[in-house]
C-alpha cells in the first residue's frame, strides 16, 4: 500500500512538533537542572574571567569593540555576548546572578539544539532527550564549568559534532547551522577537531555553508593564536609533569570516574587504599562500550561514536599538554588527592563519554532482541542513576573567597555617594587580584 500525500504532511508535522516540544522540554529542564545544582552561593559570585577580564573589557572597549577583542590567544564570542547583555539589562548589583542564569540558559539552548540534530542518529526520542541534558546531568560540571561564561565553550564544544554532523533538509536550516557554526568556532578552537565530520554528507550542496562558517571561524581563532598568542604560565606544576600513562591514570581518575561520583577527592582515596584497578578497570570498560556500539553501528550513528570515543582523549591530553598543571598522578600520595580539585577539562571530556554511553545504548536497543537490547537499558540505567546521585548542589572551595557581588556592591555605595565619579573594585573567585572587576560608580543608579 502505497503512502497517500497527506499521510506524509500529517507524518513530517508530528516530527516537526516532537523536535519542537522536546528542544523546550529540554532547554527548561536543563537550564533548571543546571541552576539548581549550582546553588545560592555560586550563583551570587562572579568569577575569575566573567569579573576581571570580560567585564572590564566591555565596559573599556564598549558592547561591540569586546566582541572579537583577543583573550589569552583566542577568541570567547559567546562569553562577551553573555556579559554584554547582563551589563546592558541588569543592574550592576544583579551581574553575578545574571551571568549565572544566562550561562544556564545557553547550556539549555546547546541541549535543544542537540535534541534536534540527533534526531538521524539516535531514534529513540527518550534517549534523545536524556543525550540532550548530558551538559546539565554530566556530574562534574557544576563542580567546575558551570555558571560562569569564561567556560561556556565546553558546552559549544560538547554541540560542534551535531553541528557539523546534521545534512540541512531546507536551506533555511542550512542558514540556521551556519550562524551557530561560527559562534562556536569563534568561542571554541577546539571546534575544529570535528570539521571532518562534513564528509558523511560532502555531497549535500546545503551542508557546504555551516562547513565554510566553521572553517573560517577556525580560521580566525587560528590567526587570533598567532597575532596575540597566550601568554606562558611556568612554574604553577612545579616539576610535576608525568607521561603519557600517567595522563591515561588521570584521565582514569576524573573524566571517568567523574562520571559517577564528582567528588574527586573521594575517587582519590579509593585508588590510595585500593590501587589504580578501581578507576582503570571502569576505563576499558567504558571504551569497550563505545567500541562494541561503533562495531555495532552503522551510518551517522558510528561517526558520532568514533568522535565521542575521541574527543574526551583529544580534549584531556590537548588541556593538560598546554596548561602547565600537576599530571603526575601515579606518584600521588593521599595529601595531593586532598589538594587537587577536579579539572575542568574533565568535566568537559566526561560529558563526551557519557553522551557517547548514551548513543551507543540506543544502538543496542534497536539493533539485537535480548542481549544488546538488555545491555543497553543497563546502560541507560547507569546514565540516570549517575545523574540522580549527583543532583545536589555542589560546594566549591573556592566560593568562600569572597564575598556574594551584591554584597560587595552594596558595601560600595556610602563610598560612590560621597564620589560619584569614583570607581568599585569588586571581588571575583578565587579571590586574586587579577580577577578585580572595576565599575564606575555611574553604573549604580542605571537599570
Amino acid at each position: 500500500m502505497t503512502t497517500t500525500r497527506p499521510d506524509v504532511r500529517r507524518s513530517s508535522r508530528a516530527v516537526l512538533l516532537t523536535n519542537a516540544v522536546g528542544a523546550v522540554v529540554v532547554a527548561l529542564v536543563a537550564t533548571a537542572l543546571l541552576w539548581h545544582r549550582l546553588g545560592a552561593t555560586t550563583r551570587g559570585i562572579a568569577w575569575a574571567e566573567d569579573s576581571g577580564r570580560f567585564l572590564n573589557e566591555r565596559l573599556q572597549l564598549g558592547a561591540v569593540g569586546s566582541l572579537l577583542h583577543p583573550y589569552e590567544g583566542y577568541l570567547h564570542l559567546v562569553p562577551r555576548i553573555v556579559v554584554g547583555l547582563a551589563v546592558r539589562f541588569f543592574p550592576i548589583e544583579s551581574y553575578a546572578v545574571a551571568v549565572s542564569a544566562m550561562s544556564c540558559v545557553v547550556v539549555g539552548l546547546v541541549g535543544a539544539a542537540v535534541f534536534v540534530l540527533a534526531r538521524d542518529v539516535v531514534r529513540s526520542v527518550p534517549l534523545r532527550a536524556l543525550l540532550a541534558v548530558v551538559p546539565a546531568l554530566t556530574p562534574l560540571v557544576p563542580v567546575e564549568i558551570a555558571g560562569n561564561t569564561a567556560n561556556l565553550h565546553w558546552f559549544l564544544l560538547f554541540l560542534a559534532p551535531w553541528v557539523f554532523l546534521y545534512k540541512p533538509r531546507s536551506w533555511w536550516s542550512s542558514a540556521v547551522l551556519t550562524v551557530i557554526a561560527l559562534v562556536i568556532t569563534l568561542t571554541e578552537i577546539q571546534a575544529a577537531m570535528f570539521l571532518p565530520l562534513f564528509f558523511r554528507h560532502v555531497r549535500s550542496v546545503r551542508s557546504v555553508p555551516p562547513i565554510v562558517a566553521g572553517v573560517l571561524g577556525a580560521g580566525a581563532q587560528l590567526l587570533t593564536t598567532v597575532l596575540d598568542p597566550r601568554t606562558p604560565v611556568a612554574g604553577a606544576a612545579a616539576g610535576r609533569v608525568g607521561g603519557v600513562v600517567d595522563l591515561l591514570a588521570g584521565f582514569a581518575a576524573q573524566p571517568v570516574a567523574g562520571s559517577w561520583d564528582a567528588d574527586v577527592h573521594a575517587v582519590g582515596l579509593a585508588v590510595q587504599d585500593h590501587g589504580w584497578w578501581v578507576v582503570a578497570l571502569p576505563a576499558v570498560l567504558v571504551f569497550a562500550v563505545l567500541v562494541l556500539g561503533f562495531v555495532r553501528a552503522s551510518g551517522g550513528a558510528r561517526w558520532v561514536l568514533a568522535a565521542l570515543g575521541l574527543a574526551p582523549l583529544v580534549v584531556w591530553f590537548a588541556a593538560l599538554g598546554v596548561n602547565d598543571v600537576v599530571t603526575n598522578w601515579l606518584g600521588f600520595t593521599a595529601k595531593d588527592w586532598e589538594w587537587l580539585g577536579a579539572y575542568r577539562y574533565a568535566a568537559a571530556a566526561s560529558a563526551f563519554l557519557i553522551a557517547g554511553i548514551v548513543v551507543a545504548a540506543d544502538v543496542f536497543i534497536a539493533r539485537g532482541r535480548v542481549l544488546f537490547p538488555a545491555l543497553g537499558w543497563l546502560l541507560v540505567l547507569l546514565v540516570v542513576t549517575a545523574a540522580v546521585l549527583n543532583t545536589d548542589v555542589v560546594s566549591r572551595r573556592e566560593q568562600t573567597t569572597v564575598p556574594a557581588w551584591s554584597t560587595q556592591v552594596q558595601q560600595h555605595r556610602a563610598a560612590c555617594a560621597d564620589d560619584p565619579g569614583g570607581t568599585m573594585t569588586l571581588r571575583a573567585a578565587p579571590g586574586q587580584p587579577k580577577w578585580d572587576a572595576f565599575v564606575p560608580c555611574t553604573l549604580l543608579d542605571q537599570r
